[in-house]
């Protein structure tokens, strides 16, 4: 039996080494009743750590199956950002900075395609830069839209969202390309050159805050 640790622990380090596990299956390690189980598995599962699903037994009443979500195997120390960083310094050595930027380029134009389905052109620019957010909060950056209001006489309305996450920071905080990608593509999918970013995570600060720029009356 499992012991030394918290059952919330010992019940998500199950999961990640056995893939997926009942309650029975579960409470084989551990010192406690299937009902404590199923509680610590309720809650898990509202946190979006675990995920469930039921398979029809032969004979008896269905079984209910546990995995860990990616939000789960997320609480799991990993260097994948250590291993990218390394591979792009091995690139880097072998093949220059252009091979480094034209890697970042290529990747900017995939996720532009992608954006352009969920961003439509049609609506108006503060509408395109929320469907731009909801993208982003999709996407694990943490972002945030906020409306600012807008200066009647210079005609201008100015609009800001923050993400307050960076799923490659360590990679940004090596290169700059990235970041200037992310920027382009804003520029691209928005439909609109006046995208500035103000503050940058990569650079210490604690968000990636961009400021909209809009002509009233116009899209």
């Amino acid at each position: 039996m499992v012991k030394d640790k918290s059952t919330r622990q010992a019940i998500l380090e199950l999961l990640k080494k056995s893939k997926e596990l009942s309650v029975s299956g579960l409470k084989e390690h551990l010192d406690i009743t299937e009902m404590a189980v199923r509680k610590h598995l309720v809650k898990l599962e509202g946190e979006g750590f675990i995920q469930s699903r039921t398979v029809r037994q032969p004979m008896g009443r269905p079984v209910i199956f546990y995995s860990l979500t990616a939000e789960g195997n997320g609480l799991f120390p990993n260097n994948y950002d250590k291993v990218v960083v390394e591979l792009l310094s091995d690139i880097q050595e072998t093949m220059g900075n252009e091979a480094i930027d034209k890697l970042f380029e290529n990747r900017e134009q995939r996720m532009r395609k992608t954006y352009k389905r969920h961003i439509f052109q049609d609506d108006r620019l503060h509408e395109r830069v929320k469907q731009l957010v909801r993208v982003q909060q999709e996407n694990g950056y943490m972002a945030e839209f906020s409306q600012v209001e807008g200066n009647e006489e210079l005609d201008k309305q100015y609009m800001t969202f923050e993400q307050y996450n960076c799923p490659i920071a360590a990679i940004a905080d090596r290169y700059d390309k990235p970041c200037h990608c992310e920027l382009n593509l804003f520029k691209e999918v928005l439909g609109t050159d006046q995208v500035e970013r103000v503050s940058c995570i990569a650079k210490g600060e604690k968000s990636c805050k961009y400021v909209v720029k809009e002509t009233l009356g116009k899209t």
